[in-house]
C-alpha cells in the first residue's frame, strides 16, 4: 500500500507504506520526537510559573503591586487603575511602598460580579426593568432594588453606565408578596395602636397568629382593615366562653398550682392564645360545682 504524504518536519512530500506514517525518513522521525519533547518540557515550564505566584502567596497577608497583579492574572498598570478607581483598597506605607491586602482583593471580587455588556441595538429592552420601574410598580425604595438585586444575584446587563434587571426574576421575587386586589383599606401599626391599644410587638403577634394580609410600600408596612377587625372580634367573641388561668385563680380563690392540678386531674382541654393559657367556662364550672 503506497500513500503520498507531507512529511510533518521537513514539509517534502513522499510515499508512505502506512496511513499512520508522518515522516519521511528515520532522521525526520527523531527530529520530530525530540521537537515534542522539547515542546512538553516548555509546557510544563510555563504551568510552573504560573503556579509559583500562587503557591507563594499561600498564608500571605499582604501583597505588592506586582504581586497582587501575578496573583489575580492582570498587569500591574491594571491594578494602579483598579486602586485608582476606588475599586481596589491600598496602603501607602511609605513614599515608594504600597501593600494590598488579601482581603480587599477578596471583597473585590465578591461584591463586583460578572455583568454581561451588550450593544444596545441586540438588547430585547420587553425583558428587563430599570431599577426606577421596579420601584414605581412594586412601590419601593430605588436603593432597596440595588441592594437585594445584588446580594441575591440577579441577572442584569448593563448598557452606557445603566443597569438593566431581568423581568422573570424580578417578578418571581415580588410574586409571595402578592396581595388580593379586592382589598382596598389598611391599617398603618399607628392606627392600630391607636384604635385597639396594642403595642408593636402584640401587633406583630396578632398578625401572625391569624395569618392577616399584609403589604409593604415605600418602607411602610400595612395590615388589612377587614382581617384585623375580624379576627379582634372573633377574639373578642370567643373570650367569652373561656376563663384564663388568672381568672379561674381569682373566681374560685385558688393558687396557680392548684388550677393546673385541676386541669390535669380532670383531663380539661386547654389552649394557649398569645401568652395566656384558656379553657373552657364550662368544663372548669361543672368539675368545681361538682367538688362543693
Amino acid at each position: 500500500m503506497e500513500v503520498r504524504k507531507i512529511c510533518q518536519w521537513c514539509g517534502k512530500p513522499f510515499i508512505a507504506k502506512k496511513t499512520t506514517t508522518c515522516y519521511c525518513s528515520h532522521q525526520c522521525s527523531n527530529l520530530g520526537y525530540k521537537e515534542r519533547i522539547r515542546e512538553r518540557k516548555r509546557q510544563l515550564k510555563k504551568m510552573q510559573e504560573l503556579l509559583e505566584p500562587k503557591q507563594a502567596a499561600e498564608g500571605q497577608d499582604f501583597f505588592s503591586f506586582a504581586q497582587a497583579a501575578q496573583l489575580m492574572g492582570v498587569t500591574r498598570q491594571y491594578v494602579y487603575k483598579l486602586v485608582k478607581e476606588s475599586k481596589l483598597k491600598a496602603s501607602r506605607i511609605s513614599g515608594k511602598k504600597s501593600l494590598i491586602r488579601r482581603a480587599d482583593i477578596e471583597l473585590m471580587l465578591k461584591t463586583k460580579p460578572y455583568e454581561r455588556i451588550v450593544p444596545k441595538d441586540e438588547f430585547d429592552m420587553s425583558e428587563y426593568y430599570t431599577a426606577e420601574q421596579i420601584a414605581e410598580k412594586y412601590k419601593v425604595n430605588t436603593k432597596w432594588v440595588w441592594t437585594y438585586t445584588r446580594e441575591h444575584d440577579i441577572p442584569k446587563v448593563r448598557i452606557r453606565q445603566f443597569n438593566y434587571y431581568s423581568k422573570k426574576h424580578i417578578d418571581a421575587v415580588f410574586a409571595k408578596y402578592k396581595t388580593d386586589n379586592d382589598l382596598t383599606e389598611w391599617y398603618t401599626p399607628e392606627e392600630i395602636e391607636q384604635k385597639y391599644g396594642m403595642s408593636r410587638v402584640a401587633i406583630r403577634s396578632h398578625v401572625y397568629r391569624n395569618n392577616i394580609p399584609s403589604k409593604k410600600e415605600h418602607g411602610q408596612i400595612f395590615y388589612s382593615k377587614l382581617h384585623f377587625d375580624l379576627s379582634k372580634k372573633t377574639t373578642e367573641d370567643d373570650s367569652s366562653e373561656y376563663y384564663t388561668v388568672q381568672e379561674a385563680m381569682k373566681k374560685y380563690s385558688l393558687s396557680r398550682d392548684s388550677v393546673y392540678g385541676v386541669l390535669q386531674f380532670h383531663e380539661i382541654k386547654r389552649e394557649k392564645k398569645g401568652r395566656f393559657v384558656r379553657f373552657l367556662k364550662v368544663e372548669f364550672d361543672h368539675v368545681m360545682g361538682a367538688r362543693k
